[in-house]
């Protein structure tokens, strides 16, 4: 039973990550809002291009948004230079986020390869060390975004 609620919970937090994320794909935040209103731009535009893959670079309206939202995301600094570290930063929460479901299903299934060594005694302390693992190789796959470890 006590496995059943962590496992409902763990699952629970994973969703609301995604959905949280997706949300966030798909709405603008608030910086992305005062540029829009700071540059009086077409909001319905700006946001067919930004929410793609690939978004175009011979727009002026849209290069001027895209500048506005780097500045106040203190991705350029006062000489209009690109701060590289900033950007991974960013980026490297964002990877996290998307790949959070990936990241959880490798980390069950190297636990279940390994599920010989995680019996013990008895099954809460079977289960906690199985919740362990899952954490534990969770955490192991977010090093790659993350080599010092999460901030």
């Amino acid at each position: 039973m006590k496995k059943s609620v962590t496992y409902n919970l763990f699952i629970l937090l994973i969703t609301i990550l995604q959905v949280l994320e997706s949300r966030r794909l798909t709405e603008f935040t608030g910086e992305e809002k005062e540029c829009l209103k700071q540059l009086n731009a077409d909001e319905r535009k700006i946001g067919n291009q930004y929410f793609r893959y690939a978004t175009p670079e011979d727009d002026a309206q849209f290069n001027n948004f895209i500048r506005c939202v780097w500045v106040k995301l203190e991705f350029l600094d006062k000489n209009e230079n690109i701060d590289y570290e900033k950007l991974k930063y960013h980026y490297r929460i964002g990877l996290i986020h998307f790949n959070v479901e990936k990241f959880v299903f490798d980390a069950i299934v190297k636990c279940e390869s390994n599920h010989n060594s995680l019996k013990a005694d008895t099954p809460a302390k079977t289960a906690v060390k199985v919740q362990n693992c899952i954490f534990n190789n969770f955490f192991n796959a977010t090093r790659l975004y993350y080599p010092t470890g999460l901030p």
